[in-house]
């Protein structure tokens, strides 16, 4: 049978793959990795995945296999610090993110939201934190090279940095990122890895580099237009550093006091961090976990222990600041009793007393702190240190020596304000109650030695009052303290009985009990409870000049009687009050349609934007366009208002249109136009070029942009007053106003020049333009002419001619004008219109709308104003006025059959000549 089959054709089911064929069987398993239910085998195969397009599930089953709680990934930790994590890290946060992180972070499903925690979770180490650092620094830089060319703004660009900040503090967000980051580092690295890998984290996170770096991000996401984020508190120094201060407090508190090496780590980052600045906001997290409840003292006082003493004496004064906060709260001022706040003193006096009996530093420090720093804080903290202290008498002599002697010196008197000197006799007062009590033989002693003489008398021999005052209380109090009463010292001065002076008298009796921490801590509750209920019902106390009268709840009508005109006598000693104005308001008889909130006028630019937007509110609207021009020029000298919202104003004012048939409308918007342009002139002249060529416009708001480079551009060549009135002409100016004229021309010629003034060219944009545009033309024309009537009249030796005094010639004489257009006429004003318009014209040619009789001959009076108006010392002149001809010459095939070009095109040649 096996004869009878012959084998004519031999093929292989499952042929081995060519080398050729590698990329189709990557492509294939991309597809398949990719699909809804792909198998991840390794972190190559994982990284395969993510360097592909792969949809939100394919990335949310990447995430899940790359969490450290996933069994099934072989072992692998994204948290090892290996090369395939940093690889993998690497291409998320550069390749991956900038595509998903919007649809993850917008959206509020609880999908998405976990997967948002799966991604920050990836992110939280030491290269997850570096590579978002460093590109954020690769878009910052990007961004400044593109402001530098200013040829392109690539707004994917902006995005993107917007995003990686917007990752970034997702990943900094909790208060145990220290804690997590160091715990995985000691679970996977080895020890000198670690301490390499810890040292990066701190220069990141303590040396200010995420801070630094995340300021410039922020910088340059303020200035895109196109973003509304709010400011990140990365780049808040204040919230950066109170974020450090949280994080350091739970590292504290998740840490054991033997384990050596989270003691070093926490040193390490708390030193550097105090070198940011702002160092009451990182120890503000570090005391309020000192006096809570889960807050174990020793643990601090352990970890405060391996500092450095300079880092130690500003940890300590940064608590004593914020212990100050704590007693100066709410309930100490103005809710709690004298009682409340002897606690709170106590507490805090405890607190001090352990610190300062585990670790001599902080005793040295409480004792310089008294003399020095303390002396500006309240007197409530200042009792609370020297309670604290004076549990031991060796401190007590020598923080009493020190201030005595500190107390006598001359220098000290005659230089230090009288503020603090004030401070210090206070604390004196307070060392010497309580020295008496404990050392009286001490205090005695002190009673009859050189230094307290020569103190007392260097005091009452000062040349202030005030200082010899402090002099008096003290010898009166020492005085009591040691002398019998009938050899007591009494100065027989007002001072001594005032009630300034009893206070300072009865700081030697003042005495506070060391109580437990625990007191300050209910202390805080009942402070909290306290404001809370403040806040809730507010307490108004109404008080008269006779007395405190309790309102009425109700009114009753008794009855109603008419009195006699006699009864008014009783009250003759009323004084008699003039009658009030009349109020317009009021004079409607219909009091359902008075209007009693009128708007005022704006006083920010913000609400002068809102007004000009409100076009649905007539007297709002009117108030913001008739304050528009001299509000943007009284805050143009003054912070950043203006500057910031230049564009804004501009664009505005341009696309403002007539709603309400306002009197002057085109008047006031053209006066609020130059005022933007005036106050900005480089940025705002090249906005506004732009605009007339790119934006959606009428004539009629063409117009007012040409007009407004034109007469800005003149105002800021000193010629502001000659164009005061021009922008308030009136096109609809009726016959009667123009002067007559005493001879016409034939009625042939009469008919074709009468024409020449298209009513289009009379948009009141246009105006002002022309008018300036003939009155400069006058000016240069008028002097030729007169030149040439004189060479007329006859020979000069037969002319009569009239002197005139010195002072009618210095009358007639032009002062010297301040050019500020000089320095931006160029690259602001006339470049750009030029440059602009051989883009227009490129683009459209002869079919260009800009080529019609309405804008034609105003842009080439406004470009003939403002090489006018430049002045014949500007540098860049000779270039403008070749520019100016080229552009003359071009055109000149335009001006058949159209006399407002000619005239356009001889006004701009006469300029050029001129």
């Amino acid at each position: 049978m096996n004869e009878l089959l012959v084998a004519l054709k031999t093929t292989t089911a499952n042929p081995s793959p060519s080398p050729n064929d590698d990329h189709l069987l990557l492509e294939s398993k991309l597809d398949k990795s990719t699909s809804l239910h792909c198998e991840i085998r390794s972190p190559e195969h994982a990284l395969e995945i993510l360097k592909a397009h792969l949809q939100h599930q394919t990335l949310r089953t990447v995430l899940k296999w790359l969490h450290p709680s996933n069994i099934s990934n072989n072992g692998f930790d994204i948290h090892g610090q290996t090369l395939q994590a940093s690889q993998i890290i690497h291409t998320l946060v550069n390749d991956v993110l900038p595509n998903h992180w919007g649809s993850f972070s917008s959206e509020q499903t609880g999908q998405s939201r976990r997967t948002s925690d799966s991604i920050t979770s990836v992110l939280t180490n030491v290269t997850g934190i570096s590579i978002l650092t460093s590109r954020l620094k690769v878009l910052i830089n990007w961004k400044e090279r593109s402001e530098v060319s200013r040829l392109v703004r690539e707004v994917g660009q902006t995005e993107a940095l917007d995003k990686t900040m917007s990752i970034l503090e997702s990943v900094l967000k909790h208060d145990h990122v220290m804690q997590v980051v160091w715990s995985r580092l000691c679970s996977s690295s080895e020890s000198s890895r670690r301490w390499l890998l810890w040292k990066e984290l701190v220069n990141l996170l303590g040396n200010g580099r995420v801070l630094s770096t995340a300021s410039e991000a922020d910088a340059i996401l303020e200035k895109s237009r196109d973003n509304i984020r709010k400011r990140s508190w990365l780049s808040d120094g204040s919230k950066y550093c109170s974020w450090i201060g949280c994080n350091l407090n739970s590292m504290l508190s998740d840490s054991d006091e033997d384990d050596n090496a989270a003691r070093k780590a926490w040193v390490q980052m708390l030193e550097r961090a105090l070198t940011l600045g702002h160092i009451d906001h990182t120890i503000e997290a570090i005391c309020d976990g000192m006096i809570s409840e889960k807050g174990n003292l020793s643990k601090y006082i352990c970890f405060v222990k391996l500092t450095r003493f300079s880092t130690k004496k500003v940890v300590v004064y940064s608590v004593l600041r914020n212990l100050a906060r704590i007693l100066l709260s709410p309930s100490s001022d103005h809710i709690a009793s004298d009682a409340d706040s002897n606690t709170r003193i106590g507490g805090t006096a405890a607190m001090l007393d352990k610190l300062s009996r585990e670790d001599e530093d902080i005793t040295k420090l409480l004792i310089e702190w008294l003399s020095g720093d303390g002396i500006v804080q309240d007197l409530r903290i200042r009792r609370a240190v020297i309670a604290a202290l004076a549990e031991d008498s060796d401190d007590v002599k020598a923080n009493l020596s020190d201030i005595l002697r500190l107390f006598g010196d001359k220098l000290y008197i005659k230089h230090t304000p009288v503020l603090l000197q004030e401070g210090m006799t206070e604390n004196l007062l307070l060392l010497i109650g309580y020295a008496h009590r404990k050392i009286p033989q001490h205090v005695a002693e002190i009673a009859r030695s050189s230094p307290y003489l020569n103190a007392i008398s260097n005091r009452l021999a000062a040349s202030s009052h005030r200082v010899s005052v402090l002099g008096m209380y003290l010898g009166t109090a020492m005085s009591r303290l040691v002398d019998p009463p009938d050899k007591r010292m009494d100065f027989g001065s007002e001072e001594m009985t005032s009630s300034q002076g009893e206070r300072y008298l009865s700081l030697t009796e003042r005495r506070d009990a060391l109580r437990s921490i625990e007191d300050i801590r209910l202390q805080d509750i009942k402070a909290d409870l306290s404001v809370r209920q403040l806040k809730k019902s507010p307490v108004i106390e109404i008080k008269s000049q006779k007395g405190n009268a309790k309102a009425p709840t109700s009114s009753k009508i008794i009855s109603i009687e008419e009195i006699d005109d006699e009864s008014d006598s009783e009250d003759e000693d009323l004084p008699m009050y003039a009658k009030p104005d009349p109020d317009a308001s009021d004079s409607d008889e219909d009091v359902t349609i008075i209007e009693r909130n009128k708007p005022t006028a704006p006083v920010y630019i913000n609400d002068l934007i809102s007004g000009l937007r409100d076009t649905e509110n007539y007297d709002r609207h009117l108030l913001a366009l008739t304050h528009a021009s001299s509000l943007i020029r009284r805050k143009a000298a003054f912070g950043t208002e203006v500057a910031d919202n230049s564009e804004e104003l501009a664009n505005i004012l341009t696309g403002l249109g007539d709603k309400w048939n306002i009197e002057n409308f085109h008047e006031l918007r053209l006066q609020g136009m130059i005022a933007v342009l005036v106050a900005q002139p480089l940025e705002m002249a090249q906005w506004f070029s732009r605009t007339y060529f790119n934006g959606d416009y009428s004539i009629q708001q063409r117009a007012a942009v040409l007009t407004t480079l034109g007469l800005g551009a003149r105002e800021m060549a000193g010629h502001g007053k000659e164009d005061m009135t021009l922008a308030k002409a009136n096109p609809q100016s009726s016959p009667k106003d123009k002067s007559f004229p005493s001879k016409q021309l034939p009625p042939k010629l009469h008919a074709l020049y009468a024409s020449e003034k298209s009513d289009l060219l009379d948009q009141p944009g246009a105006i002002a333009i022309n008018t300036a545009s003939r009155t400069l033309e006058k000016s240069i024309l008028q002097p030729m002419a007169l030149q040439a009537a004189d060479a007329l009249s006859g020979p000069n030796a037969l002319k009569i001619r009239t002197f005139s005094s010195r002072m009618e010639v210095e009358k007639r004489r032009t002062k010297p004008i301040p050019n500020a257009l000089a320095k931006v006429v160029a690259d602001g004003f006339f470049f750009p219109l030029t440059g602009w318009w051989g883009m227009h014209m490129q683009g459209f040619g002869k079919t260009s709308p800009l080529l019609s009789v309405p804008l034609l001959p105003l842009f080439l009076k406004t470009l003939a104003l403002i090489i006018h108006a430049s002045g014949p010392s500007t540098l860049s002149l000779p270039l403008m006025t070749t520019e100016l001809l080229s552009l003359i010459l071009s055109l000149r095939s335009l001006s058949i059959g159209s006399l407002p070009v000619m005239e356009a095109l001889l006004f701009a040649f006469l300029t050029v000549v001129e």
